[in-house]
């Protein structure tokens, strides 16, 4: 791709002396402020956007006489008429007027679009900070269907497990992200990190990736701040309809295997079928019960018998939606009203191998192989989407946003994992089964309010409301084996546990709840008249979190009491009749056993009060600004062991400095320094010592109450040119300082290894970034390629990180988990909007990064690197119908993880793997047809 791109910049220009150039400044006819990205057509020619201050050159024009249209929306179009000679170039200075409109005694005047791709180059050109992004415009020219595709394409990005985010090779708790200016709810129990999937891209209006601080945005971040900003702008009225198929190569149409679901999964929520009863006995009442006591019979009895998975055929993915927006009045209110509803459901079925290995301190010694399995793992996602977002227009003075974003989503999972443990069971055959499903709710509103107090002070107001409720009901995880001599006609028997436990014959019921309240204010003084003029703005921001987990598991025994030889029996019965009801007794049957402990619940909560000043201050050429931040933070947790209480209460005050130097090389061009203090405080899963089976990965999860808040020292360096409107040219440098890092742990404990977390010493990560947005209009004088663009970004990446002496069983001094040492994104579109055909096609890759940190008994795992590209085709068809066709992943390159078995630091032939895996290439089709009267058009 990167040769054809190079091939077509080197293209002569035609230069014959045949034809001239145009030139010229677009302006506000009534205010004088230049118009950025004003489209200048010559008439049955080319054309391109003005740049951000206002001017435009177009080249090779053909000589004679030429009719220029210039427009841009809020504004009258002009269509002007020009003389152009050989080799000379028309000069021009074009007033645009405002368009208008009379509704009775309200005058109603169109505001500047922020969702193009030259509106956010110009957005990121004038922020303080070094800031990356993407406009609605562009992300239409993908086939991504959700934020965290989108998000792979900005530069230093990339997206771990389809659906969380790193940022410079940091992983994704040292992000924050905010949905509409307030600070986005966690989604995920045993992670610090927001799920990306969960927001649809036809519900953005623009990214924004900022990746050094500021006073006024929140102080807890290393990798950057994410804003999402959903759809607000409403250029006409509209109704659209959206359909969507997906075929996934080597699932759609092919077995499925499920479990027995309620009749409410296809909503993406369980209707209280998993669920256990109101009548179920209490924690203490079973665990304080005799083993063979009837009220343990009874509650079994009260559990749905389902522990088979039935076999179906995985339906082609699809989506529905329903797009509409309009603008009307209530008396003199203007209110813009824009609304999104989509749903979705999608089918996925992969094999991945699974290993582990025996290691020996002695290499001398041969590596041994723990197990080997083959897991056959199906999923199937429900997702129901509702955006609703309200604006209310008073006047030009006073305006209030009323934005809601609304997400349903149901998850079921299969994996049947087949294979050998070559050291407990050497002589059997292995088929051990995971029956889950979850459910999550997530809601997130806010209400926006700017008001003009003069012509030089602004007021904005912002409060908002997050809930997130996750239900995981009746997660089913048992073993069963063969032995090797005997028939296939045998069948498999149930492997029972002496006692209660996660990962044997277990049914396991988790809840989470999380309600969040935000609130904060912004006072932005201009302190004269000039357009780069002097500015202080002053506020405060204050976040409350209350989460409350509780969970609950329960495992299948046989005690036998009189009849050992009916117990074996039982276990060889077929999984819809070993735990029905029939073999469920107090004697002489299976009883159920409660392992749940008061570890297993915990409440937490988080309340975070920060004020600000900030400023900006320009010399000549240069633009200062800076600014402190004050962060007072208050984190608890109640939870108890089996012996006492486990209480945090951290009350931790943080003083944040920033300071951010501009200076306008020229008008196309600007040098950005930039240094923040900013901070990373440990999550609630993070410090809660709740433990976890994590049955992927045969591992256990737990939190650490000890954990310390992180302090990061950041400094940024960045050369930004702009060639044109919507082009940029970027180069950059950061260096990160690392004092008390958060990172993952692993516990030497069984044959098992267990993550938690712990602080290490201390930790540096520097890098370069590079990034290309440009259009070949006007390079050449061929039509082909006018119509093409290229936009191409890479990030180099070195880290270390040292434990210090909490490096127990582990290496001190490793790079930090999760950094990529590269990163490269490269994309080149075809646009031709006289045919209304535009086709994009995607390439991305990523350096082998550390999955897991290893110890003395586990090496480390590596993520290797893996090629992925997209391609997609859009065409519109008339005025109201519109086709995308898209293949996403076509390498369908494999998922790799590789242990370091020679602890070289790199992954060579020598090693071994873990998990391998590939999910399939998928061919979409999409259409969206616009209902909306002509009269809108």
């Amino acid at each position: 791709m990167l040769s054809i791109v190079f091939i077509c910049l080197g293209f002569a220009r035609n230069t014959s002396g045949q034809v001239g150039a145009i030139s010229g400044k677009v302006t506000d006819g009534d205010n004088g402020e230049e118009i950025i990205a004003a489209t200048v057509l010559v008439k049955g020619g080319e054309g391109m956007y003005t740049l951000y201050d206002g001017t435009f050159l177009l080249q090779n024009i053909k000589v004679g006489q030429q009719t220029l249209i210039v427009s841009y929306i809020g504004y009258t179009s002009q269509e002007i008429t020009v003389m152009v000679k050989a080799n000379e170039t028309v000069n021009l200075n074009i007033k645009l007027k405002a368009e208008t409109t009379m509704l009775s005694t309200l005058e109603i005047k169109s505001e500047k679009i922020k969702n193009t791709e030259q509106a956010v180059v110009f957005e990121i050109r004038n922020a303080q900070q070094v800031v990356s992004g993407l406009s609605k415009e562009q992300i239409a020219k993908s086939q991504d269907n959700n934020a965290a595709q989108v998000i792979q394409r900005v530069p230093g990005v990339t997206v771990v497990d389809n659906r969380f985010v790193m940022i410079r090779g940091l992983s994704e708790r040292y992000n924050n992200v905010m949905i509409n200016n307030v600070i986005a709810p966690n989604t995920e129990v045993d992670k610090r990190t927001f799920s990306f999937d969960l927001i649809g891209s036809g519900a953005l209006d623009r990214m924004l990736i900022f990746k050094t601080g500021a006073a006024d945005m929140p102080g807890d971040f290393a990798g950057g701040v994410i804003k999402l900003f959903t759809i607000e702008e409403l250029p006409k009225s509209y109704v659209k309809l959206n359909f969507g198929y997906g075929h996934r190569v080597g699932t759609t149409f092919n077995p499925y295997m499920q479990s027995e679901g309620s009749k409410t999964d296809m909503l993406g929520f369980d209707n209280g079928y998993r669920t256990l009863p109101s009548t179920f006995p209490s924690t203490f009442d079973i665990q304080d019960s005799r083993r063979d006591a009837q009220i343990r019979q009874d509650a079994a009895h009260r559990l749905p018998n389902n522990f088979v998975a039935f076999e179906s055929m995985a339906t082609p993915d699809f989506s529905l939606g329903m797009d509409f927006g309009q603008k009307f009045n209530i008396k003199k209110v203007e209110v813009t009203a824009i609304n999104h509803f989509n749903y979705s459901q999608s089918y996925q079925f992969y094999q991945r191998e699974f290993n582990r290995y025996f290691e020996w301190v002695d290499r001398s010694e041969p590596i041994l192989q723990r197990f080997a399995f083959t897991d056959n793992t199906y999923q199937q996602d429900v997702k129901f989407n509702v955006l609703s977002n309200w604006v209310f227009k008073f006047n030009d003075k006073h305006k209030i946003k009323f934005k809601n974003l609304f997400n349903q989503i149901g998850e079921n999972e299969t994996v049947i994992r087949n294979g050998k443990d070559f050291i407990q069971r050497p002589n059997d055959a292995l088929r051990n089964y995971l029956l889950g499903y979850k459910s999550r709710t997530i809601y997130t509103g806010q209400l926006e309010g700017t008001h003009v107090v003069k012509d030089n002070q602004v007021l904005n107001w912002v409060a908002g409301l997050s809930f997130l409720n996750e239900s995981e009901p009746d997660l089913r995880r048992f073993r069963t084996f063969r032995p090797n001599n005997s028939t296939e006609d045998e069948g498999f028997q149930m492997q029972l546990p002496p006692s209660s436990n996660l990962f044997e014959t277990g049914r396991y019921f988790g809840n989470l709840q999380e309600l969040s309240v935000s609130h904060g204010l912004d006072y932005a003084i201009k302190l004269d008249d000039k357009k780069e003029s002097k500015k202080i703005n002053m506020g405060y921001y204050t976040d409350y979190r209350n989460r409350s987990f509780s969970s609950r598991y329960f495992s299948y025994l046989y005690p036998g009491f009189n009849d050992p030889a009916e117990g074996e029996r039982l276990r060889r019965l077929p999984l819809d009749e070993v735990f029905s009801n029939n073999s469920i007794r107090t004697r002489d049957g299976f009883i159920i056993e409660e392992g749940t402990r008061p570890i297993d619940s915990y409440t937490a909560s988080n309340f975070l009060n920060a004020g600000y000043v900030n400023f900006s201050y320009p010399v000549g050429r240069t633009k200062v600004a800076g600014g402190v931040r004050a962060e007072h933070n208050i984190q608890k947790m109640n939870s108890r062991d089996d012996f006492s209480e486990i209480e945090v209460n951290n009350p931790i005050l943080s003083m944040l400095p920033f300071a951010n130097f501009n200076y306008i090389n020229s008008p196309k061009s600007l040098f950005r320094l930039g240094y923040s203090r900013t901070i990373n405080r440990p999550e609630f899963r993070e410090i809660a010592p709740f433990l976890f089976y994590d049955y992927k990965y045969e591992a256990g999860r737990v939190g650490n109450p000890n954990l310390k808040t992180a302090t990061i020292d950041n400094f940024d360096f960045r050369y930004e040119y702009y060639p044109r409107g919507g082009e940029t040219v970027s180069v950059g440098a950061f260096y990160k300082n690392f004092t008390n890092p958060i990172e993952n742990r692993t516990i030497v404990t069984t044959e098992q290894p267990t993550f938690s977390y712990i602080n290490a010493d201390k930790a540096f990560n520097y890098g370069v970034e590079l990034e290309l947005r440009k259009s070949l209009l006007g390079v050449t004088n061929y039509a082909f390629l006018n119509k093409l663009s290229v936009n191409v970004n890479f990030s180099y990446i070195i880290s270390q990180v040292d434990l210090g002496e909490t490096a127990v069983a582990q290496a001190r001094v490793r790079a930090l988990q999760g950094q990529s040492p590269y990163i490269f994104n490269s994309a080149i579109s075809y646009n031709d909007e006289k045919n209304k055909l535009a086709v994009t096609a995607v390439y991305n890759i990523f350096g082998d990064r550390i999955f897991s940190v290893g110890d003395v008994i586990f090496p480390t795992i590596y993520e290797l690197s893996r090629h992925s590209f997209d391609l997609t085709i859009n065409k519109k068809v008339g005025e109201r119908l519109t086709f995308k066709i898209g293949a996403q992943d076509l390498l369908n390159f494999p998922f790799r993880f590789f242990e370091d078995s020679d602890r070289n630091e790199k992954i060579t032939s020598d090693d071994n793997p873990i998990v391998v895996y590939r999910r399939g290439s998928i061919v979409s089709f999409s259409m969206s047809y616009d209902l909306s009267r002509s009269q809108n058009k």
